[in-house]
């Protein structure tokens, strides 16, 4: 195991990755096919760390990972790909300790990807840190009329290039891969750099490069962390609805449950599942043969030590009060007003009409939970900083307090000015 300092200042565990049991290497041989010369396998750690420095130095990356977390707590990184100026590398991370890559992360080098989000969880993970400059092909698609296209689409759209479907069932974890795993895994990233530069061109003609950028900051930044074991039962749904000393030994049971499942790298729902952790915090079971009873609960679940601690954690959960609880911090901002509920559903209609008219990504202008937060005043809600705000937050407050309304024409919704008031915001969606 290694440890780095991430740029929140937090250490964050890296795990080196070890040779599996039963594994056989593949050779340093570029297989035979079309693009065999347009790659290199990259299975060792001189190898590798040329290569961090070379991207270290880079203006430009593009990057790519394959990863499983089907049966694991954390995603299993598998491959690793990188193309940087006309080099396109796949790094073996069950070979290679990929963490050095930080450095170039860490950069100013912009990384471009393709719906990213879960990647940078991947990264976060391996390396310890996330791409400090991000390009996401997907995101930026969006201000361009594209609605979250996948690479493949985008690919033909801006080279002529249909890329080849790959298996969805592909173990990348497996090795050797054979060529095709291998070509369609370059592919990933073989032509981000046309897309990237195409992308870049159409934004600059709709005046929309700061709007792009602004949003993959976004993402980057608002990557979700590892949720506090202690808050692992407010993501349970049917634990945040129970009251008094149920809700508190669910809260435990969770909080044991999260910590167990990341020290054995399992999914929680190995450990416990949601069911039976709901069923056992209702029912207040004091032995093992009250818990084998509990709707949802496995018996698989008694191995080791988990019955007895189990056990144990009901009577500290029964000793406990609900205040003496670990909780998200509380949303101050107010409720939505009863008399704004069908403005939500109304803004909704005229924010896809001004979608459709902009050539926006409807999801990407604007959520039902984005319009619901700008009603009601959070201080966080999206539509009330930036361009959401210029293109529709202002429109939307002008509508809500009188000063415009909405009607149909042949085009669709409109929002027109309402009587002698001035309406600065109607040129754009008036069509």
């Amino acid at each position: 195991m290694a440890r780095r300092r991430a740029p929140s200042g937090m250490w964050t565990t890296v795990t080196r990755r070890r040779t599996l049991a039963g594994y056989k290497s593949s050779p340093d041989t570029t297989p035979t096919d079309n693009h065999s010369a347009d790659y290199a396998w990259i299975r060792d750690s001189t190898a590798f760390g040329g290569l961090a420095s070379e991207a270290a130095n880079a203006s430009r990356i593009a990057l790519d990972t394959e990863f499983h977390r089907e049966r694991t707590y954390w995603p299993n990184l598998a491959l690793l790909q990188l193309q940087i100026g006309n080099n396109i590398y796949l790094v073996d991370p069950l070979e290679v300790d990929v963490a050095p890559l930080a450095d170039a992360l860490d950069s100013n080098a912009t990384f471009v990807m393709h719906a990213a989000a879960q990647d940078l969880e991947v990264l976060e993970r391996a390396c310890g840190t996330v791409p400090k400059n991000l390009f996401d092909t997907q995101v930026a698609a969006g201000f361009v009329g594209m609605t979250t296209p996948s690479l493949s689409s985008l690919v033909e759209r801006y080279t002529g290039v249909r890329l080849p479907k790959g298996d969805r069932l592909t173990d990348w974890l497996e090795r050797p891969l054979k060529p095709n795993q291998r070509d369609y895994a370059a592919n990933d990233v073989r032509y981000l750099f046309e897309v990237h530069d195409r992308l870049l061109a159409d934004l600059k003609q709709l005046n929309r490069q700061d709007w792009a950028t602004t949003e993959c900051q976004r993402m980057r930044d608002r990557m979700k962390p590892n949720v506090a074991p202690e808050l692992a039962w407010t993501r349970i749904k049917e634990a945040r609805h129970l009251t008094g000393k149920a809700r508190c030994v669910a809260a435990l049971l969770a909080e044991w449950r999260e910590r167990t499942a990341q020290s054995r790298d399992v999914p929680t729902r190995f450990v416990l599942s949601d069911l039976a952790l709901v069923g056992i915090a209702q029912r207040a079971p004091r032995s093992t043969s009250e818990l084998k009873s509990v709707r949802g609960f496995d018996g698989r679940y008694l191995k080791d030590t988990n019955g007895t601690e189990i056990i144990e954690l009901v009577e500290k959960g029964l000793a406990l009060s609900p205040d003496q609880l670990a909780t998200l911090e509380p949303d101050e901002s107010p409720q939505l007003d009863k008399d704004l509920r069908a403005a939500v559903t109304l803004v909704s209609a005229w924010i896809s009409q001004v979608a459709k008219d902009e050539a926006l990504d409807p999801a990407l202008l604007a959520t039902r939970s984005d319009i619901n937060d700008f009603l009601r005043g959070s201080p966080n809600s999206r539509l009330a900083t930036g361009w959401r705000s210029d293109l529709v937050g202002e429109p939307i407050k002008d509508l809500v307090e009188g000063r415009a309304a909405l009607a149909f024409e042949k085009a669709g919704l409109v929002l027109e000015q309402r009587g002698n008031t001035t309406f600065k915001n109607i040129e754009p969606f008036n069509r």
